[in-house]
């Protein structure tokens, strides 16, 4: 899993790559925490090179999620593939999120 994260005075893009799975999301976690704890913007998560979205995923958008609307901030997903896109239409996230 790679992340790259670019802020701007609207937004804050997170970009991923690879796979989101449990070892991935523990990875980056404290990563994604500190950007989320030092922004009340909304925050782009760009899916387009995101390959798979495990359950363990899915939990940690839901806490960035849940992190993100405390300090007043959004999240929105952006691109996501027909798989991923899948597993939030299976899983009832497509409408918990912003999804672009």
């Amino acid at each position: 899993m790679k992340i790259n994260i670019q802020k701007n005075e609207k937004e804050v893009v997170v970009t991923l790559s690879g796979e989101l799975d449990t070892v991935a999301t523990t990875q980056m976690t404290e990563e994604l925490n500190r950007v989320t704890d030092l922004t009340d913007q909304r925050l782009v998560i760009d899916c387009k090179d995101l390959e798979y979205i495990s359950s363990s995923g899915l939990r940690f958008f839901m806490q960035l999620k849940r992190s993100s609307e405390q300090r007043g901030g959004s999240i929105q997903l952006r691109h996501l593939n027909e798989d991923v896109q899948e597993i939030f239409r299976l899983s009832g996230f497509h409408h918990i999120f912003d999804i672009q």
